[in-house]
């Protein structure tokens, strides 16, 4: 069997993405067991496995202990959204 340590990997994110994910994968995810998510996962590991990148989220993040946690999320998506734009930007614009 091999070690656990050798099966672990690093991901280097911008905070203000790891901030956005922890945010919606504690609302999608936490909550009620994963669900919110039901209709799109194909495979019952999907949820744990989201359930341990929030884990992992949460242990090296300070906002969610912040006071001004929900400003810190709306700066972080603001960030979010100037460094890459965002997904539905300019739908139903003619």
């Amino acid at each position: 069997m091999a070690d656990a340590a050798s099966d672990e990997i690093t991901l280097v994110v911008d905070r203000s993405v790891a901030v956005v994910l922890f945010e919606f994968l504690s609302r999608t995810v936490d909550d009620a067991d994963g669900e919110a998510l039901l209709d799109f996962i194909d495979d019952e590991a999907e949820i744990p496995a989201l359930w341990a990148l929030l884990a992992g989220l949460e242990s090296v993040l300070t906002e969610p202990m912040a006071e001004d946690y929900e400003r810190r999320v709306l700066a972080a998506r603001e960030a979010v959204m100037k460094r890459f734009g965002g997904a539905f930007s300019g739908k139903g614009e003619d």
